[in-house]
């Protein structure tokens, strides 16, 4: 019984790895598919939700505050485009998710900073939409979360072994001097 035991606590010590990779690629997946989704509604949709919904009131305020700010300042405001913003939060989800599949906390931050831009920007419309990203936040939250309380446990393995070893030294030298 304790064979078989060992052989699976081998099995799984080797295998996790693996299991943890092909994880992190199918929940990267989602953003890169919810990227290109984005994609395609910001250039074949005429615009996608942040231009429809945000893009007239940042115009009315770039267009007015403009004047005001010239009026009173002498400087000039310049256009501010509700699509480049788009098109960056777009890119920076997809390239996050890329970077995502290696195991990174990094690109966890960055996710999860489009993930809230991208749901809390433009009001949401579709309940189901608004429940799918805070589903993806949580998740992000939790993944976040646990790769520090992984980290946290490898450092402190880490120290421990270096204590061990530098009790060792000592009492190796002590009983060469005796």
């Amino acid at each position: 019984m304790s064979n078989v035991k060992n052989i699976m606590c081998t099995t799984l010590t080797r295998s996790m790895p693996a299991i943890a990779f092909f994880g992190r690629m199918a929940f990267a997946l989602v953003f890169i598919i919810s990227a290109v989704q984005d994609y395609a509604d910001h250039f074949g949709g005429g615009g996608g939700p942040l231009e429809k919904t945000v893009g007239p009131l940042v115009n009315v305020i770039t267009k007015y505050g403009s004047k005001v700010l010239t009026f009173y300042t002498g400087m000039q405001v310049v256009a501010f485009d509700v699509r480049l913003l788009e098109f960056s939060l777009i890119t920076a989800k997809g390239t996050a998710a890329l970077w995502f599949i290696f195991g990174q906390s990094i690109p966890a931050y960055f996710l999860l900073a489009t993930q809230i831009l991208s749901t809390i920007i433009p009001f949401p419309t579709n309940l189901n939409d608004f429940t799918q990203n805070l589903t993806l936040i949580g998740a992000l939250l939790y993944y976040i979360r646990l790769k520090h309380a992984i980290d946290n446990l490898d450092e402190a393995d880490k120290s421990k072994e270096e204590k061990e070893k530098e009790d060792d030294k000592p009492s190796s030298s002590k009983a060469k001097a005796n």
